[in-house]
């Protein structure tokens, strides 16, 4: 990822998993100094993904280096709450020379 835009992470899951039965989905994404998790408006979900979208203010709050990436979700089975979660991910932030909002 590239600071400074405004790129859509599409997150998949196991085909076993139907995230539209989700009550909730959480996607986190962890740096140094800076935890986002996006949910509601900024999650497109569909049976086994979700995208995820980021503005350049918030691609531009992260910092050079690894970014972690986790989905998070909650499930009604049996009447009873559950929760479950992916695998954690990682994608590299790369700086961009022109390191300001633009429109």
């Amino acid at each position: 990822m590239v600071k400074y835009t405004t790129p859509t992470f599409s997150l998949t899951v196991s085909t076993s998993v139907d995230l539209t039965d989700a009550t909730n989905i959480y996607a986190t994404f962890i740096a140094p100094g800076v935890n986002i998790t996006k949910t509601g408006d900024d999650l497109d979900v569909s049976e086994h993904q979700v995208d995820v979208f980021f503005t350049q203010a918030e691609t531009g709050s992260i910092p050079q280096g690894a970014l972690r990436i986790q989905l998070n979700w909650t499930y009604l089975q049996g009447g009873v709450a559950k929760r479950a979660c992916s695998e954690i991910a990682s994608v590299n932030v790369t700086p961009n020379l022109l390191s300001e909002v633009v429109s």
